[in-house]
């Protein structure tokens, strides 16, 4: 009785608003340019009120981030507009609405520090709560504050992101459907990624949008760059594989085996050098993880040594060639155009002198584009990005950050090491391992985007590591 009663004042609300901006908008000479935000606002307010009748807060922040989750992998293809300096589209509108229902939520129930605590892995937090206190601190010797305010929402908003998915994936069975949403999704992008190489045809989201035609068959599905693409890529198919090895039914088991195939055939069409290596890097890893327990010290005493001999083989002829490198970089200008290799390596050298000006504390938030534009040491060939996700948080944040980031992926690995050694069951092994290798994956493939910090992908992976750090961690298991 009473949701009917809302419906109908809903509807009688509506009707009585709608009239009276039609009698506006007939009247007035301003037309629609006042008159649809008003009207979004108010279907906003109508459509909240009318959810709050049918649906508790809890439920509807849940189905939010479900929403949130799949919409992360549509990147800007779907409602992207321009503010200024700023672009919302559909991810930053679902962000900003879970956290609104979050803070809400929370507040209310008088349980803002327990889910803090709660989550088993506070010390993470309070890492990433210091990380952006400190790129907020970074502002006030940053250059380009523009640059730092536009770089810190990017970092707030995967914070948000990754405690969210935290404060809502709570068990096994709902770490399957996290799971289960990313593959979905990576699925249809594969589709867009080979539509993009059979038919040279780009999404306007792409960089190669309208680039030369040689250009416009690198697959990008709804990425910037085909490199992008394939630091995605590379995670999934372990994704693909670990759902694969641990299902039970024959059919899944085939449909894991021809979409990790078609994702490897994918990278491939990238040409990105670092997404294979990050296969082979994730797959030795893996062979690691299935060697029986009894074998696994001497094998890592075996790779350890081979891995000793190896470089004291290749030591000198690799220290030989990588000057060779640097001499090769330093005969270009300013602005000259440099070979792939050469500007990553005067890439790297720029932002390591950036970071001895600024004593190891980093030039401040998101200011390493402007340095390199304004400030370059060496030639870049125009390249205004350091195209390596360590030196970027580093040159950006300094190395006490980039320490932190890094003793935490190392942390969350061996701990899933530790309970990867003492499970049984298919969905555990699965989750893990997922976890594990494309950890690997991705910390190879890394040094390949221009960007990470925009790669909204690498915070729904990093939500999806804490959010099974915690359920292990508080060990509510579905046995």
């Amino acid at each position: 009785m009473g949701n009917n009663r809302t419906v109908s004042k809903t509807i009688g609300f509506a009707v009585i608003f709608i009239t009276c901006l039609t009698i506006l908008y007939l009247t007035t000479i301003y037309k629609l340019t006042w008159i649809l935000p008003i009207v979004c606002i108010w279907v906003v307010i109508q459509i909240g009120i009318y959810l709050k009748s049918i649906i508790t807060l809890d439920q509807l922040f849940k189905n939010v981030m479900y929403a949130l989750l799949l919409s992360t992998f549509l990147n800007q293809s779907i409602i992207s507009i321009n503010i200024g300096p700023f672009s919302i589209f559909l991810y930053r509108i679902l962000l900003i609405l879970a956290i609104v229902l979050y803070i809400s939520t929370a507040l209310y129930r008088k349980r803002v520090i327990e889910d803090f605590y709660n989550s088993r892995i506070p010390f993470i937090w309070l890492f990433f709560g210091g990380w952006i206190l400190y790129g907020v601190i970074s502002v006030l010797w940053s250059v380009s504050i523009m640059a730092s305010l536009k770089y810190m929402s990017l970092l707030v908003m995967g914070i948000a992101f990754v405690y969210l998915a935290n404060r809502t994936f709570k068990t096994r069975r709902q770490l399957q459907y996290f799971l289960a949403g990313w593959l979905g999704m990576t699925v249809l992008l594969v589709g867009i990624g080979f539509v993009n190489y059979c038919f040279s045809i780009q999404l306007p989201s792409s960089g190669l949008y309208g680039a030369s035609s040689y250009k416009l068959s690198y697959p990008t599905a709804v990425f910037f760059n085909q490199n992008d693409f394939a630091v995605y890529l590379g995670i999934s198919f372990f994704f693909f594989v670990a759902v694969g090895k641990n299902a039970k039914r024959t059919m899944l088991k085939g449909c894991m085996l021809i979409f990790s195939m078609l994702v490897v055939l994918l990278i491939y069409l990238t040409e990105s050098r670092a997404a294979l290596l990050a296969l082979v890097g994730g797959g030795l890893v893996y062979l690691f993880l299935l060697i029986p327990k009894r074998w696994k010290r001497l094998t890592l005493q075996v790779i350890c040594g081979l891995v000793l001999l190896g470089g004291l083989f290749v030591a000198n002829r690799g220290i030989v060639k990588v000057q060779n490198l640097i001499e090769s970089a330093e005969q270009y200008e300013l602005n000259e155009v440099l070979p792939s290799n050469l500007a990553r390596i005067n890439l790297l050298r720029n932002t390591f002198s950036y970071l001895l000006d600024s004593y190891g504390f980093g030039i401040g938030a998101g200011n390493i584009p402007y340095y390199l534009e304004h400030k370059s040491y060496f030639s870049t060939g125009n390249v205004y990005q350091v195209h390596n996700w360590f030196a970027e948080i580093a040159g950006n944040f300094g190395l006490v950050t980039l320490l932190g980031y890094v003793i935490m992926l190392i942390y969350a690995w061996f701990a899933f090491y530790r309970i990867y050694e003492k499970v049984s069951s298919r969905t555990d092994k699965m989750l893990l391992e997922a976890c594990m290798v494309g950890m690997v994956s991705f910390l190879i493939s890394s040094i390949s985007p221009s960007s990470v910090m925009n790669l909204y992908f690498h915070w729904v992976f990093l939500g999806f590591i804490l959010s099974t750090l915690s359920v292990y961690k508080n060990r509510k298991l579905e046995f």
